[in-house]
């Protein structure tokens, strides 16, 4: 049967019902008409009686058959008999006994979860997602849900979250101890020494290259009545001091400059580490940083960037983000069907948790379903309740006909026979 729209398959159900009312009441009515015509030629031959008693019985099935299945939808004839209208009176129950049916026995903790473990849950996601297409359908729902979901949220308020994490996050993190943690990492052992080594072959270095500089800086420095001839000696004597200084802390570890500089770095990194001054300083510094407008541009332009961003990967067939997802779905599914153990473990999960949702909001579901019926009007109920089934129940009266015949021409055969042979009912069935 092709697929029908939900107004067409009424109609549909409604074409049906009527036809079938037809057919039961048009042969409630031929079985009236042949008993009657039975009735006026019952002298006319022997059959006759037995056609008059087959109608007879048909008819009075009909009728009984008929009254049975109009009285579960309304009152006959529209008499108030008791017992009639059985679904329109007892609506409510019907829907709480219906909402209860279907809890215990559709949605229990056990059907659901052999339901579940029968159908290998794990292995047919895999299966499903490891197809090219499929993977590709993935990817494209996921970025552009994701960009759909960012398409709506609030600028403002993501800029304001983000510069709020942001400033908290300065706030809270302490780096001084961490610098102070880093530089001892990097300067213990013998990468102390190194360390000083090449900081002294630095300050050599920048002497050599600084000659020009330091003989002006010495120029300028000196009273102008003082003769050049005097500035050279106070320049060479002042790069003399410190070069020769410097080679020999490059040359003796145990210098007393080295040592003293060693040790003033080792307390500059305990002081990173523990003082409360720095620490001080520190939040300081980070407070002028927090107010600085730079800052604030950067975390405003921060969140426009990533919106850009995603919505481009969203908006593209081919975007990296897009493939990154289809090919980790895809390696998702394989893992699945490589593992036995990582299938189980998600059938498992899929098991608990359709057991906890059962557990928590089955009786949801149950409730909906009373008070959806609940709340039909009684009148309504019965015709949706009629549509759905009435088209079968028409049946029962056209067999409620064809057996009550059928027992009447018995009934009618077995007291012809037992006129015949003189034997009474009595006699062939004694009580």
């Amino acid at each position: 049967m092709p697929h029908l729209k939900s107004t067409d398959l009424e109609q549909s159900r409604h074409r049906d019902l009527a036809r079938m009312k037809r057919l039961a009441t048009g042969l409630l009515l031929a079985v009236t008409a042949i008993y009657i015509v039975a009735r006026l030629f019952h002298d006319f031959a022997p059959w006759v009686g037995y056609v008059e008693a087959t109608a007879e019985a048909a008819m009075v099935g009909a009728l009984a058959d008929w009254f049975a299945v109009t009285a579960l939808f309304r009152h006959p004839l529209g008499l108030k008999i008791p017992h009639t209208a059985i679904i329109p009176n007892r609506k409510s129950q019907i829907a709480e006994q219906f909402g209860r049916f279907v809890q215990e026995n559709f949605l229990s903790e056990q059907v659901i979860s052999d339901k579940i473990r029968a159908m290998n849950l794990s292995r047919q996601v895999a299966l499903w997602i490891v197809a090219p297409k499929n993977a590709e359908a993935v990817a494209e729902q996921l970025t552009a849900g994701l960009a759909g979901a960012v398409r709506v949220m609030n600028d403002a308020d993501i800029q304001r979250m983000i510069e709020q994490k942001v400033a908290d996050k300065i706030r809270e993190t302490s780096f001084a101890p961490l610098i102070g943690e880093l530089l001892t990492f990097l300067t213990s052992g013998r990468r102390q020494q190194e360390a000083m080594d090449a900081a002294v072959r630095i300050a050599l270095n920048l002497l050599e290259d600084s000659d020009e500089q330091l003989r002006e800086k010495v120029g300028t420095e000196t009273p102008w009545w003082f003769p050049s001839s005097l500035d050279k000696a106070v320049y060479k004597k002042l790069v003399r001091s410190l070069s020769k200084t410097l080679y020999e802390m490059q040359m003796d570890i145990f210098h007393p400059m080295r040592i003293k500089l060693v040790k003033m770095t080792d307390q500059f990194m305990e002081d990173l580490k523990h003082s409360q001054d720095i620490r001080n300083k520190e939040v300081s510094i980070k407070e002028d940083l927090l107010n600085q407008p730079a800052l604030r541009d950067f975390t405003g332009t921060l969140w426009q960037d990533i919106k850009q961003a995603l919505l481009h990967q969203g908006e593209h067939p081919n975007a990296e983000l897009k493939q990154t997802i289809q090919k980790s779905v895809i390696k998702f599914g394989e893992s699945i069907l490589e593992d036995p153990a990582l299938a189980a473990k998600i059938d498992g999960w899929a098991d608990t948790s359709a057991r906890h949702l059962i557990r928590t909001y089955g009786h949801e579901v149950a409730d909906l379903i009373s008070g959806t019926i609940d709340n039909w009007d009684a009148t309504a109920t019965a015709e949706r309740i009629e549509l759905q089934i009435g088209r079968d129940l028409q049946f029962i009266r056209i067999n409620g006909t064809v057996v009550g015949g059928l027992a009447g021409l018995t009934i009618h055969l077995i007291a012809e026979l037992s006129s015949l042979a003189d034997i009474s009912l009595t006699d062939l069935w004694p009580l």
